[in-house]
């Protein structure tokens, strides 16, 4: 949810700011592996949200701006992996931007999404102009 100015509640959907596909609030646990140096290294975190292109996480262990690493998500009943580059990380979260998805791994993550919007709908069937009303007389 995107709160658009004092008082007013915009949907998740018209909050689109600089980014080129909408992202959906979920908490997923997710596997990031990282190929350093002294070989693979697989770190645990937990989704923030996600769209077709890309994701942001919490993860242990931040990882390096510009680093390509492989994600999975479990997001039906079977991992999904999906290759990504770090977008940017702090200690606090870390975007990534996903590397084309193979067929299966689009089906599973356009299924995931659309499962998203159906929960959000089921929570707030209307719009929020009944919202955005209060306070104001």
């Amino acid at each position: 949810m995107y709160l658009e100015s004092r008082r007013t509640l915009a949907r998740s959907e018209a909050y689109n700011f600089r980014r080129r596909e909408t992202r959906y609030i979920c908490g997923v646990p997710v596997t990031l592996q990282r190929f350093l140096r002294f070989g693979p290294v697989a770190t645990r975190g937990m989704t923030l949200d996600i769209s077709m292109r890309g994701m942001s996480a919490l993860v242990c262990g931040a990882p390096r701006v510009g680093e390509t690493v492989v994600i999975e998500l479990t997001l039906r009943d079977a991992p999904v992996e999906m290759l990504a580059t770090v977008r940017h990380s702090t200690d606090a979260r870390s975007g990534f931007e996903f590397f084309p998805l193979s067929p299966i791994a689009q089906e599973e993550v356009q299924h995931w999404i659309e499962k998203l919007q159906q929960h959000e709908k089921t929570l707030f069937p209307n719009s929020y102009t009944p919202i955005a009303q209060f306070g104001n007389d």
